[in-house]
């Protein structure tokens, strides 16, 4: 239990570390609609403005979603609907797919 204590603080002060300093870096990128909500497909980090680090829009075509960012780890990046509460999950496209 003591550990578990120990490790804690320490491991949120990483996942809020990771959130606000390297998170946007890692949303530079091209993304493709996998599952959840289509917003757009596919959407790019110029289409993205973070409002604060949870609130961001996706401007797409005319049309403006809300969401909140829920995070973007291992190529995946993770969005709720702030309408309906909806998980929406895109996967970083390769550069070379729009190249052929």
């Amino acid at each position: 239990m003591k550990k578990i204590i120990r490790i804690l603080p320490f491991f949120l002060f990483i996942v809020i570390l990771d959130r606000f300093m390297f998170l946007p870096g890692r949303m530079d990128a091209t993304w493709g609609y996998e599952k959840g909500i289509n917003m757009g497909d596919p959407i790019t980090f110029d289409n993205i403005e973070i409002i604060n680090n949870f609130e961001i829009q996706i401007q797409k075509a005319g049309e403006l979603n809300e969401c909140y960012l829920l995070g973007c780890y291992f190529g995946n990046l993770y969005l709720l609907d702030s309408q309906m509460l909806k998980y929406t999950k895109y996967s970083e496209l390769e550069e070379n797919i729009f190249l052929n």
